[in-house]
């Protein structure tokens, strides 16, 4: 062999011998378990705060709602005039049409749906269901109307069923939401969800002029998430008298 083929030949032996031994890439299955976990942990960290982000936006947009559909009772009062003259307040929807239901002056229910139609206000919460609405009977009829303190609202809301602590009573008039677990909610489709499980819910389903609200509460057996709110008379009969519709 010729002197200078064996010397590139001994060249590249010692070259390859001299050559480190790189260690092998990539995970093991131990470590991308463990990268899993962490990842996992940090998201769920992530989500739990973005779900109650999100129900806290609902929950404000349906008092929101609820705040316009107050107003809108109120201006629907100042500008409807019963056969007497005097204001009147809507009926409640009966049939799933967004327009009230009487029979005759008189209401045809007491308690049904938001006559939402007739308010010009929306139909649903942010949870998809159907705002509950209850008048006081006399304060509805459209031949009477009502006049300062007379008739008087029968309608009370409390924060139990039984009224041992009372929130606000005499009421012309009040709204539910069923909140999140919608719970004995009046629903799009015009039929009733299942009845809740606890006493408080049940009170704002049952038909009674009694209604409660209190503060959220998670507890099981007797969850509470109703949003509830109410017309004032007082408040009432001062946007009438400002409209010079009463006395």
């Amino acid at each position: 062999m010729p002197r200078l083929a064996l010397s590139l030949t001994r060249a590249g032996a010692g070259a390859a011998q001299r050559r480190p031994v790189l260690p092998a890439c990539g995970f093991t299955l131990v470590e991308i378990t463990v990268v899993l976990v962490i990842i996992g942990l940090l998201l769920s960290s992530v989500m739990v705060p973005l779900t109650a982000q999100f129900d806290q936006r609902h929950y404000s947009e349906t008092q929101q709602q609820m705040n316009e559909i107050r107003d809108a009772l109120l201006g629907y009062a100042a500008s409807h005039s019963a056969v007497s003259g005097r204001p009147f307040l809507p009926c409640p929807d009966s049939d799933n049409d967004g327009v009230e239901n009487r029979t005759g002056n008189a209401c045809t229910a007491a308690e049904g749906r938001l006559p939402w139609v007739d308010l010009g206000v929306g139909r649903q919460d942010s949870w998809g269901n159907n705002f509950r609405y209850r008048v006081t009977a006399d304060l509805a009829n459209n031949a009477n109307g009502f006049g300062l303190a007379a008739p008087a609202g029968t309608l009370r809301v409390c924060e139990d069923p039984a009224c041992n602590v009372g929130v606000a009573n005499t009421l012309p008039a009040v709204v539910v939401s069923h909140g999140k677990n919608g719970a004995g909610a009046l629903n799009a489709a015009g039929g009733t969800n299942p009845a809740p499980a606890g006493a408080d819910e049940q009170d704002n389903q049952d038909g009674d002029n009694t209604f409660v609200f209190h503060v959220p509460r998670n507890v099981a057996g007797n969850e509470f998430d109703d949003l509830v709110t109410w017309i004032s008379p007082n408040i009432l009969y001062n946007r009438m008298i400002s409209a010079a519709r009463l006395p």
